[in-house]
């Protein structure tokens, strides 16, 4: 914590990182619940809810990325924040005029996922400055933390907002916690010069060549490549439990909006733990076998969901430790994948190659959020289930690639395909 302690500028960050990920929260939760309860959304609405909150990062991601990279980071960071608050206030202002429709839902939803991509692109470009290369384990981890506590709070207070204000209002509180987050950036008093001051000159390139450059580091960068490779899969298949847990925990095992809403906030307290956790397991093991060490983890713990059954308490206690543990593992390996892609990546890269993985997470989720619906009709949602699990541990198995187990600590060089 003594990052904390010693800059001004993190904690600007941090308080107002804070704050947007309980709003964020709020509303990842809280607009299916919205599109239920005040527009009488049915599972297959939702359904298309879903896929379109993913598709931006499919389609966007490259170009963004591209963007980022020849830009600064900190003002698309803040331009983000006040645009979504913007968009998220058109639903409880709707609402109060009596004309909200799925379909204003639909395209809010989908606008704020795709300004979504430009911050998180950004963000994760931004980063490695504001923290410096060399506090990059350090920071990740505090920052890990911080959305694990976003993630366990925010259902919590979701729930609470809506129960006082109605389910459309809840969402003014995420607006303003994007005006806060705008305003904490603005805060910083850290210059940030142009990506283009640093930029080696044979890196230009054509606007083209440019935009798809993402993509091909994570083809052919050698300790990139599996961790990309590994999120494709991991996203397909978590595009499965994003699409059918909901219905399946409600209808199949019987649990009650309450105990369902119980089970999402303690997922966010096993990874509050594993973000402090994560330090003292990568230190002894190194970073490369840490990952592989808590992605199998997460992954088999996966298990227990399909396996839950009998009595609603016996099946919420099988939810309960795939959420607790599960998320415990999972938040370790996320913090680590985090840490070696920032050091891995040249500050003038960074945006093109986050924006690369934004592709490759947003449209393998759409695909398995779209297929599981339909596999869940041929082999019911448990079976689906199953299906995704199965995969998802599969997809460990590239980690056991042999430049990815050499690769020890953050800092540690390793072949670059950058031209």
């Amino acid at each position: 914590m003594a990052l904390i302690r010693e800059d001004k500028n993190f904690r600007h960050f941090l308080w107002g990182r804070l704050i947007a990920e309980i709003g964020s929260r709020i509303t990842r939760e809280g607009l299916p619940i919205v599109a239920v309860l005040a527009v009488g959304a049915t599972s297959a609405s939702l359904g298309l809810l879903a896929a379109l909150t993913m598709l931006p990062g499919l389609v966007l991601g490259t170009p963004v990325g591209n963007w980022v990279d020849r830009v600064r980071r900190r003002p698309i960071l803040m331009g983000a924040n006040l645009f979504r608050a913007g968009l998220l206030l058109c639903i409880p202002l709707a609402a109060l005029l009596h004309h909200l429709r799925f379909w204003e839902i639909l395209v809010v939803s989908t606008l704020v996922s795709a300004v979504s991509v430009a911050f998180h692109v950004a963000d994760r470009a931004y980063f490695p400055f504001l923290v410096t290369r060399s506090r990059l384990d350090e920071g990740n981890r505090i920052l890990g933390s911080v959305e694990a506590l976003g993630e366990t709070t925010g259902p919590a207070v979701m729930g609470i907002l809506i129960q006082l204000v109605g389910a459309p209002f809840a969402l003014i509180f995420d607006a303003l916690s994007n005006v806060v987050s705008a305003v904490s950036l603005g805060l910083i008093r850290k210059p940030e010069p142009m990506p283009s001051e640093n930029r080696p000159p044979q890196t230009a390139g054509s606007g083209h060549r440019r935009t798809f450059a993402g993509l091909r580091v994570l083809r052919s960068h050698p300790v990139i490549r599996p961790l990309a490779i590994t999120m494709a899969q991991d996203s397909f298949f978590g595009g499965f439990h994003a699409a059918l847990y909901e219905i399946y925990a409600l209808k199949t095992l019987h649990l009650s909006p309450l105990e369902l809403g119980i089970l999402i906030t303690t997922g966010g307290f096993g990874s509050f733990v594993g973000s402090f956790w994560v330090s003292r397991v990568t230190r002894r093991l190194g970073l490369g076998r840490a990952m592989r060490l808590t992605f199998g983890m997460a992954s088999v713990l996966t298990l227990a969901v399909p396996l839950a059954h009998g009595p609603v308490v016996v099946a919420f206690v099988f939810l309960l430790t795939a959420q607790v543990f599960g998320d415990l593992f999972a938040t370790m390996y996320e913090i680590n994948a985090r840490i070696a892609e920032q050091a891995l990546t040249p500050d003038h890269w960074l945006g093109r190659v986050e924006g690369g993985l934004r592709v490759v997470q947003g449209g393998l989720g759409v695909i398995g959020a779209l297929l599981a619906g339909l596999l869940a009709l041929w082999i019911t949602p448990r079976g689906a289930i199953w299906v995704a699990s199965l995969g998802t541990i599969a997809a460990g198995l590239w980690l056991w690639n042999p430049n990815l187990l050499a690769f020890h600590r953050s800092d540690q060089k390793a072949e670059h395909v950058w031209d």
